[in-house]
């Protein structure tokens, strides 16, 4: 889950643990939302998180100035957990990776141990799961961090050294050098109600919840705006502004008229704002097909043995007609961000159909292009279909999630993929609460 930036054929930082996506959507929602949001993924949603890593990237920096090169994975995860260990003890934070883990020891005990190995790790694969795998392209992306090995940009070491390592020094840990010490040891036991309870707090206070004013120019110019290296022509920054009216919103929900608003809110406001407004209307136009067929697939995948007959007099019993939310012209817009596979060009084709299909009421044709798809989708992955037609009966191979069919009249609030909107949206309320 974690390199290449912006419209490759699956973006790294676009995968969502779990999902296995059957059809092959993810490419193509991933191709659309880099339009609008360059640098976040589906899980790089925390502020904090990202003060998390950079301070773990200057501590393994300082202690690879001592010790010599290699140690850096093993010191970032032991900072992570030292990280982890201050926000459960003295903020009383739930909001980060490990947690359960987290607070589980420190139910046991004051005692914890700080150690890259396995053992004492605060996820089941912390490099991989926690900040070091899911953060670090971000970080990268939105000109946080740069070089191999991995080392801050100097807008990030200015934040770290003049902010956070003075604050350490208010503690009485200048330079954070009792950090560096505890870091270069392979394992550190460390009594977080005892004999340390100074330097965890010296710790959490640098992590608590509330953003200094320094840090949230910082964090707005880096990944609300995109950062220097902005992917987006500008889009990201300007969709931020436009978030601004929805934050207090309690109720906001993702939709496809909610798209509709934030796209005419953006041709209002001038020709400047008509690119972000056109790539809007684009993913819009995508979830109309995207949503409803992805939830009919999960339904079909409860539907064993069924006779396909059934499942297509379901669907018009469900969906009437055809689905009126979807526009066929505009639909065919997005060939070029509907082929998943460059090696097979007629998937952009079979996505046309299926988006026809579907909006005229040809629900046979509909679960035929769906099943093709997903037969192409696991193809590519070496496996084979989750389910097909045989003998005019629905044969369910693989069972993964199985939903309800939605009814007509939900079809328009129907929104299934995140195109990172979300993430850019939380790291906009983060910054704006005061």
């Amino acid at each position: 889950m974690t390199d290449t930036p912006f419209l490759t054929d699956l973006d790294s930082r676009a995968a969502v643990k779990g999902s296995r996506d059957p059809l092959g959507i993810q490419a193509i929602w991933t191709r659309l939302g880099r339009h609008v949001v360059g640098n976040l993924t589906t899980v790089s949603t925390s502020v904090r998180d990202f003060t998390t890593l950079l301070l773990g990237y200057y501590f393994a920096e300082k202690v690879a100035d001592v010790e010599g090169p290699g140690l850096d994975l093993a010191t970032f995860l032991k900072w992570e957990q030292l990280a982890a260990y201050a926000r459960a003890e003295v903020n009383k934070d739930k909001g980060f990776r490990g947690m359960e883990r987290v607070w589980t020891r420190l139910a046991e005990g004051s005692r914890i141990t700080l150690s890259a190995d396995g053992t004492h790790q605060i996820l089941g694969n912390q490099k991989i799961y926690g900040l070091w795998g899911l953060y670090t392209v971000p970080g990268r992306t939105s000109g946080l961090l740069q070089g191999d090995p991995p080392r801050l940009t100097p807008p990030s070491r200015e934040l770290v050294e003049k902010l956070y390592l003075g604050m350490l020094a208010e503690d009485g840990f200048r330079d954070g050098q009792r950090i560096v010490e505890i870091l270069r040891k392979p394992k550190e036991r460390l009594d977080v109600r005892g004999g340390d309870a100074r330097i965890i707090a010296a710790v959490a206070r640098i992590l608590k919840p509330r953003l200094r004013a320094a840090e949230r120019e910082f964090f707005r110019d880096h990944l609300l705006w995109g950062g220097p290296m902005d992917e987006t022509d500008g889009r990201q920054k300007q969709l931020a502004h436009l978030f601004e009216s929805t934050l207090g919103n309690r109720g906001f929900q993702w939709s496809q008229p909610a798209l509709a608003d934030l796209a005419n809110s953006a041709r209002s406001r001038g020709e400047v704002w008509t690119s972000l407004a056109f790539h809007l209307d684009r993913i819009r136009t995508c979830e109309s097909v995207a949503a409803p067929v992805s939830a009919l697939f999960a339904h079909i995948l409860a539907l064993d043995d069924r006779p396909v007959k059934d499942a297509v007099a379901r669907l018009r019993e469900m969906w009437g007609s055809g689905l009126g939310t979807i526009s066929v012209e505009a639909y065919r817009g997005l060939r070029t961000e509907l082929s998943s596979d460059s090696s097979d060009p007629t998937e952009a084709d079979r996505w046309i159909a299926i988006a026809e299909a579907a909006a005229s009421g040809a629900y046979a044709e509909l679960l035929d292009l769906l099943f093709k798809q997903n037969r192409h989708v696991m193809k590519g992955r070496g496996g084979t279909p989750w389910v097909e037609e045989a003998n005019g009966r629905l044969k369910v191979r693989f069972r993964d999630e199985q939903g309800v069919l939605p009814g007509r009249e939900e079809i328009p609030l129907l929104w299934r993929f995140s195109y990172f909107l979300d993430s850019l949206r939380i790291v906009a309320s983060t910054l704006a609460e005061t």
